[in-house]
């Protein structure tokens, strides 16, 4: 049989990428080189694998199929000559990330900095975005995510659970005495995320059990880091995640408050679609991600155990 693994990648970013144009566009080719290795693969096999209109491009129930045959072939390729150059000591190709916008902003950069000093071939595309995108039909291949889908075909790796702190500059605590209790909230101008506090409320737990109190103020935000600006400024009372509130602690521009009960805790996963075969690339920036947490415990909570895989065996 004749060899037709160009074919079959032409085919599969035809589906992946809605038609014969962006498929062209991403894989570097002409669309009519595109058209040429679909109506191929049709004659070889004797069966039509795309239904064609002016507005779409979708696959027959054949083309179905023969579609997932036809990624993991190209999957498996691609893999085979990465895993060649990682043993030449030159891994190569390119990464996609997606990352919450706050968490990126705090220190992907500094992830991405260190990892291309040690893998300067690896390009990396990344994403900063607060949606659950699905990761395959994007081409994404790692997210982190605060929770998880329901999709079987993805693995999620701990990186740890994110807690939040009370936080006020010292300019403003020395106007607004510290609350004691949560109740005592009700005195102070809170800044709210209310892209997570939808209903306005704040959460807190202590030996007494849970408390939930209103967060009233005159400043809303779906943005952290925004929100510590704005309490670093005086503006108010925020509750930040540890990671965006802890340099600002450590540099004495926030002080806490309430240290005597906790936030709900917010699981925090390094997300990526399966692969009988994953990708050297992927597999280095997945543990450099793993290991950069690991060595920096106090921007989470706590550390959970090891890799929790939620495809089903």
């Amino acid at each position: 049989m004749k060899d037709y693994l160009s074919e079959m990648r032409s085919f599969a970013a035809v589906i992946e990428n809605g038609g014969f144009t962006q498929a062209a566009k991403v894989l570097g080719v002409s669309k009519g080189l595109i058209s040429q290795h679909v109506k191929r693969l049709e004659s070889e096999l004797g069966a039509q694998l795309l239904f064609r209109s002016t507005r779409k491009v979708e696959p027959t129930e054949i083309g179905t199929t023969f579609l997932e045959y036809c990624q993991n072939i190209t999957q498996s390729a691609t893999a085979a000559f990465e895993a060649v150059e990682a043993l030449r000591g030159e891994p190569v190709g390119t990464v996609r990330i997606t990352v919450p916008v706050s968490f990126g902003e705090m220190f992907l950069d500094d992830i991405i900095v260190a990892f291309q000093r040690t893998h300067p071939r690896i390009q990396i595309e990344m994403e900063l975005e607060n949606t659950f995108r699905d990761l395959q039909s994007a081409h994404i291949d790692i997210a982190i995510r605060a929770g998880l889908t329901n999709d079987p075909e993805q693995v999620a790796i701990p990186l740890g659970q994110l807690s939040e702190l009370v936080c006020a500059s010292p300019v403003y605590w020395a106007k607004h005495p510290k609350p004691e209790t949560p109740a005592d909230l009700a005195n102070h101008n809170c800044l709210l995320n209310f892209q997570y506090y939808k209903d306005g409320n704040w959460v807190f737990f202590s030996d007494d059990g849970a408390q939930s109190v209103p967060a009233i103020g005159n400043l809303r935000l779906n943005h952290y880091p925004l929100l510590r600006n704005a309490a670093i400024r005086g503006l108010g009372v925020a509750r930040l995640p540890r990671y965006v509130a802890l340099p600002a602690i450590s540099e004495g521009l926030l002080e806490t408050a309430l240290d005597g009960y906790s936030s709900p805790l917010r699981p925090i996963y390094l997300v990526y679609p399966y692969q009988a075969n994953l990708p050297v690339k992927n597999r280095l920036m997945i543990d450099f991600i793993r290991n950069w947490f690991i060595e920096r415990p106090d921007l989470l909570e706590t550390r959970t155990g090891s890799l929790r895989q939620s495809r089903s065996s």
